[in-house]
């Protein structure tokens, strides 16, 4: 599947992290803090939201008495927490690496996650080190919704597009690598059904990264 590849380039929550989860969990260890339950209700109109629409939806929502600024700084610290010492690697992702690496198929990552987070989660895992290198949205300067951050990533690894795998389990951004000439590989994570929309806008699909070990 992969015979003409000489580099990947992959997403970290939902590719190579299980982390999809913690963001909802995050919230409901923040009301559960206050004894508000955490509704099916309130996950459902949270997970289109970004962060501080989030925050700001909850205060309302309960009438919190904290300001958004430390709603904030206390989800932030709960999810930090969980990437550094809970959350795991999907599944066969460190007998994937170890092939790619033999291969001589060099690595890196694109996220929309923070650098903090980033290099927590992979470093608490164990596989931050066969990564040659992070680029953030942030520091990409745009979503992935342009494909800036993918060129960035094959300009560093030195590969043509065609030459290198993008990784993703989100809809969005593995059309954003499809439409620009990379190698796009749909990733189940598991989460939020994106798994079928993936078909449109991939070169091949895998349920798990065994396929590819």
């Amino acid at each position: 599947m992969l015979e003409n590849i000489k580099a990947v380039i992959f997403d970290i929550d939902g590719t190579l992290a299980d982390s999809m989860g913690v963001w909802s969990e995050s919230d409901r260890i923040l009301l559960g803090r206050r004894g508000i339950p955490y509704t099916e209700e309130v996950s459902f109109a949270l997970k289109s939201m970004h962060f501080m629409s989030a925050v700001t939806y909850l205060k309302d929502l309960y009438s919190l008495p904290d300001s958004e600024e430390s709603i904030a700084e206390e989800i932030t610290d709960i999810v930090r927490d969980k990437y550094f010492h809970e959350v795991k690697l999907m599944p066969f992702v460190p007998e994937m690496i170890a092939h790619f690496k033999a291969s001589g198929i060099k690595m890196c990552a694109a996220t929309s996650n923070s650098r903090e987070l980033a290099e927590g989660v992979l470093g608490h895992n164990g596989i931050l080190d066969e990564l040659e290198f992070i680029i953030t949205s942030d520091e990409a300067g745009s979503s992935k919704e342009d494909p800036k951050i993918f060129h960035m990533c094959a300009e560093r690894l030195g590969t043509a597009p065609d030459e290198t795998a993008v990784f993703e389990d989100s809809p969005h951004a593995a059309k954003t690598a499809f439409e620009n000439g990379f190698y796009t590989v749909g990733v189940n994570s598991g989460h939020f059904g994106d798994f079928d929309a993936l078909s449109d806008c991939t070169d091949i699909r895998i349920n798990s990264f065994k396929d590819l070990c």
